[in-house]
């Protein structure tokens, strides 16, 4: 696909990235908290605790790409919207 297709497709550019970022995000923030273990509830003696790990993955994860698609998505419709604005007053 050509960048120049996005105009057509500009709310997968934007679900790309939103995932991206979220995976980023979550990534940073889970093993952040697995490195912090407060009140050692990710891990312990005992091993890590996966589904404390998972529900902290999943509460920063959904919000996260949310926010990020749609903020995203917005923005390159803005970009391009101001894009068609020069182009028409060019003429």
């Amino acid at each position: 696909m050509k960048f120049s297709d996005m105009k057509y497709n500009f709310c997968s550019f934007g679900l790309l990235i939103g995932a991206f970022v979220s995976v980023l995000v979550t990534l940073i923030i889970v093993v952040w908290e697995w490195i912090e273990n407060p009140g050692g509830i990710f891990h312990d003696q005992n091993g890590t605790n996966w589904n404390f790990v998972f529900d902290t993955a999943s509460s920063w994860f959904v919000p996260t790409f949310m926010y990020a698609a749609l903020i995203v998505t917005v923005l390159y419709l803005l970009l391009y919207a101001i894009q068609w604005i020069k182009h028409v007053r060019k003429r």
